[in-house]
């Protein structure tokens, strides 16, 4: 989190918080990754809210739910939100938030859409012809 609590991105990954129905994220100050934008163009094709400004440390007890994205991990709920001290393991009591990311969540389904956008896109590799038989 910066200074004032806004939670922008992960070392290699992006963050968002779920707010009364829509994606909150950071517009700026960020590395635009491949995955942050098939998650913005499937909320605006679903008519998922988005709100380009990076979600609060301090409202997260009004959250629905989070997520992180990244090239290899693609689009995966946040099942529990801890804060830890600085440079100390998190605890029990350092969880903040806990959320309900079961089939018909929010993040659910967004998870779900983004996997369905990049196998769309995808192209199976198949083996070498010398190691098919």
């Amino acid at each position: 989190a910066t200074e004032s609590g806004e939670l922008l991105e992960g070392s290699q990954t992006n963050f968002y918080a779920i707010v009364d129905g829509a994606v909150h994220t950071a517009g700026e100050g960020i590395l635009e990754g491949t995955v942050r934008r098939l998650l913005l163009e499937v909320c605006g094709r679903e008519g998922t809210p988005v709100v380009l400004s990076p979600p609060r440390l301090a409202d997260a007890g009004r959250w629905e739910g989070a997520l992180i994205s990244s090239t290899s991990r693609l689009l995966l709920p946040v099942d529990e939100l801890y804060v830890p001290p600085d440079g100390e393991p998190s605890g029990e009591a350092d969880r903040v938030a806990v959320f309900a990311n079961g089939p018909g969540s929010l993040a659910a389904r967004l998870q779900a859409l983004v996997a369905a956008e990049v196998e769309a896109h995808s192209t199976e590799i198949g083996l070498p012809a010398a190691l098919a038989t």
